[in-house]
């Protein structure tokens, strides 16, 4: 019986132990800090662009770190290839200790543009146009076309232009690209029937102005 009570007594003493270390371990001087993150994040270039990034440090805590569920290598975690849009990033440590993190991501508005696009007048003929309008001022032009002509390339508003497809390129200060294609109509050739509408395109659909591709 007394042999019991010794077992037991020293398997108390043991835990004791253990314990004891453990809490001096956790207190004493040079334990890691509490698990905290610090966020380094770059929003999209442009609208839609996904190249938006989110790096995380992350400090303290008892590692391997897991992050949203998966085990990382190391302290650092990046995200790339991001949209816009908000992100949560959730990280525990090997005792469950956690943190949480929401990053918002937000892109560059995009560029609003409209335009008016005046067909031919008459079959082979070269009064054409393409009236443009966008909200910012400091933008450039590139204008091309694969079947067309009387483009004056770097000019905003075209016009003296033949049937065709157009495209224009518009570069804003920050880099951001935006292309859009029209096409300028012209009404078919008389054919002597006396019946060919003078507002006709090659399609035979009554359209008075050119179309726009956005």
């Amino acid at each position: 019986m007394k042999t019991q009570q010794f077992f037991i007594a020293l398997g108390l003493v043991a835990f004791t132990l253990f314990v004891s270390t453990f809490i001096s371990n956790a207190q004493g001087p040079g334990v890691k800090a509490p698990l905290s993150l610090q966020l380094v994040s770059e929003n999209p270039s442009c609208y839609d662009n996904n190249d938006g990034t989110i790096v995380i440090d992350i400090n303290g805590g008892f590692p391997p770190y897991y992050v949203n569920g998966i085990e990382i290598t190391g302290s650092q975690v990046i995200f790339e290839n991001l949209t816009a849009g908000s992100y949560t990033i959730y990280v525990s440590d090997t005792l469950l200790t956690s943190a949480e993190a929401q990053v918002l991501l937000i892109s560059p508005l995009p560029l609003d543009m409209q335009a008016v696009v005046t067909n031919v007048s008459v079959y082979g003929g070269n009064d054409g146009a393409v009236d443009v309008t966008v909200n910012n001022p400091s933008v450039t032009y590139v204008w091309s076309t694969p079947d067309g002509s009387g483009l004056v390339e770097n000019l905003e508003d075209q016009s003296g232009l033949t049937a065709g497809a157009y495209t224009v390129k518009i570069t804003e200060a920050n880099g951001c690209e935006t292309n859009k294609r029209f096409i300028v109509d012209q009404i078919l050739p008389s054919l002597g029937s006396g019946n060919q509408s003078n507002n006709q395109n090659p399609n035979g659909m009554s359209n008075a102005n050119g179309s726009a591709s956005f």
